[in-house]
């Protein structure tokens, strides 16, 4: 049989699955946040915050678990996802949601959607389809100096406590070094922080997507620049009906779609296939261009953290100097806990050692064997491996 009949015969195996087989759909395929909560039997509180640039972001709140106890002071936990991830990702995991399990333990839980991302499209000017290069002009240093203490401002108002628990993945980790670098007098706030796969310093990640941003990063923007393009991965239903065709347990691509799941975060054998429909149905949610320049640029910095290059020109107007400065580490003083895997291909173990020299209260510093990028949030052992040694950490502070 020659190949190109037998091409024929696997395009044609393919078209007949798609069109007559039946999906093994999971049961939480297209739900979104306050779905998957209520679903779960979790109260669900939708609350609305206004950054001091004007941007609106919603913020998810599970105020006690399914046993209300009224008489159990309730510590709030506020928790920041990763790049293109929304509160979503903290309940998708079922039963072993880190959302839910902190809920249950007496956690007044706190879940944010940074700005940009599907449930914080909104500002109190600028329209994100309208005003594009306005709107997206962020990255994580806004975040980091506008959403979080936005965010903790709110909730330590609202719960009427002086501190909280922080736990960030990825971008959710280096939200909180910005803040912490640049607004030292926040330091006082946390009771405890938490970064899993916590982006710091970066130049030896193994990233291609990082490693294509950096190396070709003029030429990219002037791209983005011309077709308008600053917002990067928004939310898709149409990806999400995709993922639900050819990701499900009965598909026979379902191992492609893993192949991008390793592709984009590394490769790990702790990915749960029958979930990828599910984590699809809210992920990818959205961010800027321009996050993703300045993270290549901390690629490029020889060893550094600094803030976005504008050029030399800019950087003197804005800075008062030709090079920007770079993120003063040494002013964090709050409690640290680090917690990233060994496959994760954008936090190499040289640099979370090196970010954690730099803070000056790391009080725990582990590398997970076989975890990659994600791994720390969804991974099949992360229970008992990850979140069962959190919650121990989170009742000594």
């Amino acid at each position: 049989m020659s190949v190109k009949v037998l091409s024929v015969l696997v395009l044609l195996g393919s078209a007949i699955y798609i069109l007559f087989s039946f999906p093994k759909v999971h049961p939480d395929c297209g739900l979104n946040v306050k779905q998957l909560i209520e679903k779960y039997g979790f109260p669900f509180e939708n609350h609305t915050v206004t950054t001091e640039d004007g941007y609106i972001l919603a913020l998810h709140r599970i105020p006690y678990g399914r046993i209300k106890n009224n008489d159990h002071k309730r510590e709030p936990v506020l928790i920041m996802p990763g790049t293109f991830a929304t509160s979503a990702d903290w309940v998708n995991m079922g039963e072993n949601s880190l959302g839910f399990i902190l809920a249950d333990r007496g956690y007044d839980v706190w879940l944010a959607n940074y700005r940009g991302s599907t449930w914080s499209r909104k500002h109190v000017k600028l329209n994100p389809e309208v005003n594009k290069e306005q709107f997206w002009d962020w990255s994580f240093h806004d975040i980091g100096i506008y959403d979080l203490p936005a965010l903790l401002d709110y909730i330590l108002h609202i719960t009427k406590e002086e501190k909280l628990f922080y736990i960030g993945h990825s971008q959710g980790a280096v939200d909180f070094f910005a803040l912490n670098s640049e607004k030292p007098e926040y330091n006082k706030k946390f009771r405890l922080m938490i970064g899993l796969a916590p982006v710091g310093y970066f130049s030896n990640a193994k990233s291609s997507f990082v490693h294509f941003i950096a190396a070709y990063q003029n030429e990219i923007q002037a791209i983005v620049d011309r077709y308008q393009l600053y917002e990067i991965l928004p939310h898709s239903p149409l990806l999400a009906t995709i993922s639900q065709t050819f990701c499900n347990d009965n598909s026979p691509f379902q191992g492609i779609c893993a192949f991008i799941f390793y592709l984009a975060v590394g490769h790990s054998n702790q990915l749960n296939k029958t979930l990828i429909p599910v984590i699809v149905s809210n992920t990818p949610a959205g961010s800027s261009f321009k996050h993703w320049r300045h993270a290549a640029q901390v690629y490029i910095s020889d060893g550094k953290v600094p803030k976005y290059d504008y050029g030399e020109q800019e950087n003197l107007k804005k800075y008062g100097q030709p090079y920007p400065p770079e993120y003063n580490l040494t002013q964090i003083t709050a409690p640290v806990a680090l917690y990233y895997g060994a496959n994760d291909i954008f936090c190499a173990q040289e640099d979370i050692d090196k970010t954690a020299s730099m803070m000056r209260n790391v009080v725990v510093n582990k590398r997970v064997p076989d975890f990659n990028h994600i791994d720390v949030v969804c991974g099949i052992d992360v229970v008992k491996v990850v979140f069962s040694d959190i919650l121990k950490l989170m009742k000594q502070y």
